[in-house]
């Protein structure tokens, strides 16, 4: 799982600096406002414990793969490679996008983060500091 959340990041980082974000965007799913439920959508076993440990397990993987190439890998990329791997698993995924929050910051910061079947993915704790601006989901 190291060696795929490593080619993910990589790929996810060269899309980043090469292809514009909504050619990216549209194939990453629909975007939905904060706070929009997408609880009347088929949900094929939404919260079960293999969804939730394989997104355990993609969460380390990229967190762990990032931390050793040699290029910087920042929220993005890691949210992009996370949404592949739990994709190609058949996991349905939210990558969240917001800003910063935090008080006398000259420009807000933005920030992208990823949760499935209830966990954590990609990006926190420094989602929990951040403003929801939408999120993309495919359903």
């Amino acid at each position: 799982m190291l060696f795929e959340a490593s080619f993910w990041l990589i790929l996810a980082r060269l899309a980043i600096l090469s292809v514009p974000f909504p050619w990216i965007a549209c194939r990453i799913g629909r975007l939905h406002q904060p706070g929009t439920s997408l609880q009347n959508q088929p949900c094929d076993s939404e919260f079960s414990i293999d969804g939730a440990d394989t997104a355990r397990s993609v969460s380390w993987a990229i967190d762990r793969a990032a931390r050793v190439l040699p290029v910087q890998l920042v929220c993005l990329p890691r949210a992009i490679a996370a949404w592949q791997m739990l994709r190609r698993r058949g996991i349905r995924v939210h990558i969240h996008f917001g800003a910063s929050r935090e008080a006398g910051l000259e420009s807000p910061s933005s920030h992208a983060w990823v949760d499935a079947h209830g966990v954590e993915v990609t990006g926190y704790p420094e989602a929990h500091n951040c403003v929801e601006i939408g999120f993309f989901a495919q359903y």
